[in-house]
């Protein structure tokens, strides 16, 4: 192909670079766009470093061999992209050569030309795109989170990595399927509205849970949020960012189900219970109905708990809420409201409001039968609070409180019974807490006493031992006896202190009295079953013995049966280290319960108390008095101590020393005195001397 010049303005205004070379590859001529590209001022100095040998024009070597292999075996070089290095300086550019070879008629080569065009824009673009494409899938394929992209009707047009990781389908599986194919269809209409409802920008596209078929044909809960970019070019349709929460989802519905029913029972939680029994109310006010609010607490259940341990007391807790259930109505609503408290709402006409009380009784009744857990039979009282809406009350807080109020007035009264609220009655309760704050605050004050009621023996009068009682100091009510303190004090759990504070107050004063009459007199002390509970006991009470140099002996320690029914291994534990510390130990109210007489084969005791059940009825009642001779006889026989309590008369006393009961106690000798009231009555002056 012969030269050509025609084309000389051309390649001078020629937008991109352009040369021509010579068959040897010596650069002939340069335009301007080539010349600005590689920096040169002029066209001489663009052909002098293009013809450099020090020159690399290339930034990877061996590119401008194979540029020449190309152009030389081929005659032509299309689109030769390269980096190349700006002469002059260390910048790096792309760049994309088209090249041909220029010969003659003859064949012979004449020249070489070409074009040089900077790609560089471009080719940083297709980087930052190919980084970010990376780095998306490198984001996705790791993601618990699969992206999707969806036509209006939900087709699916793409999908990410992470939709095997949620369904177990490759993502070429669900291009071309429906979003909705794996949805449950109970979820399926309410997801194709949201669609619908989104396309007409009448959602906001929140994120929402349905139920998906995985490949391996589980259910999985899958949380989707629906994104519309029908408006991006990139994208022109819904965007669906799903996450697996199928496990999130199980244990938020079993919370769900823990929130509204009582895991242990069965029954309503007290949240649930509350809602239900609120809208329960409305609905009553709507049918022109009466209800009725039972507040059930169990009497005795921390002595369970205590003695038995907290598998124990969950027992009892399931078997009360089953029974409770059972002798109820089917359309009444029972709930546990917290540990040993569960409760009832009935609702009732008019004429069934008059069956009431008969059936707080029946609650009293039932749940009374003795509950058998493994070996053991326990006996649960429960006391019942009643109230009634709309006479007691115009709101379901109102009536839970006056329930709770009755409730707390029927354990005041007796424990095993029930209460319906009145006014009074909140006047009683209202005294009652009073009492209880008051009770505190003696204890932090120490306002309680010890009175001593003497131990004597009948046979000469003369004093053998005392039986320490606590008393309460109260600052504007005087001195109040324990039968209007002490169940409160075990329902708050201040026995504990209060029966330290007796003992802290008997040892050293019984020493004074041993010292200055030298004798050796006994102090007996009662503990409360949850004293006897309590590990650290037996530990306090052999500091005092030490501190006041009292011997062990001196003391007796009186049990009753209930204490001893509950003794679980820390019971017999606390037995045992009384024991080891030399401390006697005495069996109260003896022949009492059925099982008394086992007790004295299972425990080792020094001693036992005639309980004033039996000795009241003495000498005339014939069935008290073989009682009485058989326990005396038994006693005598083992060797133990035996004082008969409640002696109140002459004829008691004379029966008594017949059957050879030697130590009474009771009204006939003496009520329970203050120190100054004993040692005024001379009690002190006729106590059994110390043997020299």
């Amino acid at each position: 192909m012969p030269a050509n010049n025609d084309f000389s303005s051309l390649f001078a205004f020629l937008a991109i670079g352009a040369y021509r070379a010579s068959p040897d590859g010596k650069i002939l001529r340069v335009n301007p766009a080539l010349m600005y590209f590689i920096g040169a001022s002029d066209e001489e100095e663009a052909i002098t470093i293009g013809n450099s040998s020090a020159s690399d024009w290339y930034v990877d070597r061996g590119r401008r061999q194979e540029f020449r292999q190309a152009l030389f075996g081929e005659g032509r070089v299309a689109q030769f992209e390269s980096r190349v290095r700006i002469f002059g300086g260390t910048e790096i550019r792309w760049i994309s050569e088209n090249a041909h070879v220029v010969k003659d008629d003859h064949g012979e080569v004449l020249f070489y030309e070409g074009t040089v065009e900077d790609i560089t824009p471009r080719k940083n673009a297709e980087a930052a795109l190919e980084l970010a494409l990376r780095r998306y899938y490198a984001l996705t394929a790791k993601s618990q989170s699969a992206t999707l992209v969806c036509d209006i009707d939900g087709t699916i047009r793409f999908a990410s990595e992470a939709v095997y990781q949620l369904l177990g389908f490759r993502p070429h599986e669900t291009v071309g399927a429906s979003v909705f194919d794996s949805m449950h269809e109970e979820d399926r209409a309410r997801y194709q509205q949201e669609f619908e409802r989104l396309a007409a920008d009448e959602s906001s596209g929140e994120e929402a849970i349905a139920r998906h078929r995985h490949k391996d044909g589980s259910w999985r809960y899958i949380a989707s949020l629906v994104s519309d970019a029908r408006d991006d070019e990139a994208v022109g349709g819904f965007i669906v960012y799903s996450r697996d929460v199928t496990d999130a989802h199980i244990a938020r519905m079993r919370l769900r189900s823990l929130s509204e029913t009582d895991s242990l029972t069965g029954q309503y939680s007290r949240a649930m219970f509350e809602r239900t029994a609120a809208e329960a109310l409305e609905r009553a006010h709507q049918l022109r109905l009466r209800a009725a609010l039972f507040f059930v607490d169990l009497d005795n259940f921390k002595l369970a708990n205590d003695s038995y341990g907290h598998w124990f007391g969950d027992q009892i807790l399931i078997a009360t809420g089953r029974r409770l259930r059972a002798i109820v109505g089917d359309g009444d609503i029972v709930g546990r409201l917290g540990g040993d408290e569960f409760a009832v709402l009935a609702l009732l006409t008019d004429e069934e409001i008059h069956t009431l009380e008969d059936r707080a009784a029946t609650i009293v009744r039932e749940l009374a039968r003795p509950i058998r857990v493994d070996a053991t039979q326990f006996e649960v009282t429960v006391s019942v609070g009643v109230a009634c809406y709309p006479s007691d009350a115009g709101s379901f807080s109102e009536l839970l409180r006056f329930a709770d109020q009755a409730m707390f007035a029927a354990k005041g009264a007796s424990r095993n019974t029930y209460r319906v609220f009145t006014a009074a009655l909140e006047k009683r309760v209202r005294e009652r807490v009073n009492m209880i704050s008051d009770l505190r605050r003696a204890v932090a004050n120490r306002e309680f006493v010890v009175y001593y009621q003497p131990q004597v023996d009948m046979a000469n009068a003369r004093l053998v031992g005392v039986e320490a009682l606590v008393r309460w100091q109260h600052p504007t009510r005087g001195v109040l006896a324990p039968g209007e303190f002490i169940d409160a004090a075990e329902e708050q759990g201040l026995i504990n202190a209060i029966g330290l504070q007796v003992i802290e107050l008997a040892i050293p004063q019984i020493v004074r009295w041993r010292i200055e009459h030298r004798c050796d007199l006994r102090l007996a002390i009662n503990v409360s079953a949850q004293q006897f509970r309590d590990g650290a006991f037996a530990r306090r009470l052999r500091i005092l013995l030490q501190r006041y140099e009292l011997s062990a002996n001196a003391v007796e320690v009186e049990v009753t049966e209930s204490i001893l029914l509950a003794a679980n291994r820390d019971g017999r534990n606390v037995i045992e280290d009384l024991r080891n510390i030399g401390v006697r130990i005495v069996l109260d109210d003896l022949g009492v319960g059925y099982s008394s007489m086992a007790y004295l084969r299972q425990f080792t005791v020094d001693g036992v108390k005639l309980d004033r059940g039996f000795v009241e009825g003495l000498p005339d009642n014939a069935v008290d008095a073989a009682i009485v001779r058989s326990i005396i006889s038994l006693t005598r026989e083992l060797g133990l101590t035996l004082v008969a309590e409640g002696v109140e008369d002459h004829a008691q006393r004379t029966y008594l020393l017949s059957e050879r009961c030697i130590v009474g106690q009771g009204y006939l000798f003496s009520t329970p005195l203050s120190v100054d009231e004993f040692e005024r009555a001379g009690w002190l002056w006729h106590v059994a001397p110390r043997p020299e």
